[in-house]
């Protein structure tokens, strides 16, 4: 798609926003419980949403793994390698406990694609895409599905030989879910898409619902594959995902002047969500909120994680800008590999 759907960048942009949120170590238990019910799931929802969008399923397969490939993997790869070189030069500066060891164990647990940090949420990403295409692919065709269904029944039980590996594919087979279920909601969207006057009312009553539902699931995490009741899980995660794409279109069609905001952090939320961690972005942006919270009588937690997660965003936007930049002065030759699927 060269033409961009707005509103769904707009989506992935409060997603990676919600991300950093979870992430900052001093926010609420509550409020952290509430947004790891639906921001990482919304990332594969939208996907699938975004897969039948653009008609996948109708396309050659080839060069659209290819393409795949290239702009979630090889990402993967890189910083599979990237991520424990910089520990490791960080380690060699200060000393801060890490070591060649650990080095090597960073570099087999990206071989095994169960990923390093946020590094996990690519494979999953990649071969649940994958699988839910070529699933939807042989619906057509009896044999072939019945085939693609016992060879996912297989991958359930490969972790039972195939330790290593486990929890990158029970992750995947989760995640396949997510997916498949984005790819049924476009209907959904699409019919409530030109009714302006519905869509933040139904986003209330989505989030309103999802509170208490996710209080009823306790805290999860995808990553872990802490999913608590399977049930309530997926629908939290397709309730919230739901809630936030149609948020997404009201704030395109209403919210004009926030709108461009949310879409640029949006098209680029795997460049944020590669970097806010582990170069150390969002380490610092919460030394800063620190000082800025001693500085105040009142409300310091609240400003606190305030001010953490607006100078995590303004240096993502400074580094993503710098990045733009050595793209167009062809200094970067890998340089479109880090940009969201269009």
């Amino acid at each position: 798609m060269k033409n961009r759907v707005g509103y769904y960048d707009i989506a992935k942009g409060i997603g990676i926003i919600l991300v950093i949120i979870a992430h900052i170590e001093y926010m609420p238990l509550e409020l952290r419980q509430y947004i790891v019910t639906f921001h990482m799931p919304a990332f594969f929802i939208i996907s699938g949403t975004l897969m039948h969008l653009t008609k996948e399923t109708g396309r050659e397969i080839k060069p659209l793994l290819a393409g795949k490939f290239k702009r979630i993997m090889l990402p993967y790869l890189i910083f599979s390698v990237v991520y424990p070189v910089t520990y490791y030069l960080r380690f060699l500066i200060t000393g801060d406990g890490y070591s060649g060891e650990l080095f090597i164990r960073d570099i087999l647990v990206g071989l095994s694609m169960t990923g390093i940090s946020v590094l996990w949420f690519l494979p999953a990403l990649f071969f649940s895409e994958v699988i839910v295409l070529i699933v939807l692919k042989s619906l057509k065709k009896p044999v072939l599905f019945v085939l693609c269904l016992l060879l996912l029944l297989g991958l359930w039980f490969l972790p039972l030989f195939v330790t290593f590996m486990g929890l990158f594919i029970w992750r995947m087979e989760y995640c396949c879910v997510l997916v498949l279920i984005g790819y049924v909601l476009l209907p959904v969207t699409d019919r409530l898409k030109d009714r302006t006057v519905l869509l933040l009312p139904i986003s209330v009553i989505l989030f309103i619902v999802l509170y208490f539902t996710g209080i009823a699931n306790d805290i999860v995490d995808l990553h872990y594959i802490v999913l608590g009741n399977k049930f309530l899980y997926y629908l939290n995660a397709t309730m919230g995902s739901l809630g936030l794409i149609l948020l997404s279109i009201f704030m395109e069609k209403i919210l004009k002047t926030l709108s461009p905001a949310l879409q640029f952090f949006g098209r680029h939320s795997l460049f944020i969500m590669l970097t806010h961690i582990d170069f150390m972005i969002l380490y610092m942006a919460e030394r800063l909120a620190f000082a800025v919270s001693g500085a105040v009588p009142r409300g310091k937690e609240i400003v606190l994680n305030l001010t953490a997660t607006i100078a995590t965003l303004t240096a993502e936007t400074i580094l993503i800008i710098f990045w733009e930049k050595l793209k167009k002065c062809g200094i970067l030759i890998y340089g479109d590999f880090i940009k969201s699927k269009e």
